[in-house]
């Protein structure tokens, strides 16, 4: 989804001809019950200001933890953006 964005030019936007698009996610996961629906929204938006921080465009996750009901940063990632 967010090389989909990436894409995208809006014409018309700026003197060049077009604005160039991008957009940062956060996502947090859980096994089934295990946090509250406000706790994995918390969790999601923690992940989402920490790939804004990290230079936007990106993708942040955050992942179960091996504690039942708990959350864990993941290993950074890699992956170019």
């Amino acid at each position: 989804m967010r090389e989909a964005v990436e894409s995208l030019q809006v014409p018309g936007a700026r003197d060049s001809g077009s604005l160039q698009v991008t957009a940062s996610f956060g996502v947090a996961a859980a096994r089934d019950g295990a946090l509250p629906g406000v706790a994995l929204v918390a969790a999601a938006d923690a992940a989402l200001y920490r790939a804004k921080r990290a230079g936007k465009n990106r993708v942040e996750a955050t992942l179960p933890a091996e504690e039942p009901g708990g959350l864990a940063e993941p290993e950074p990632s890699t992956r170019p953006r």
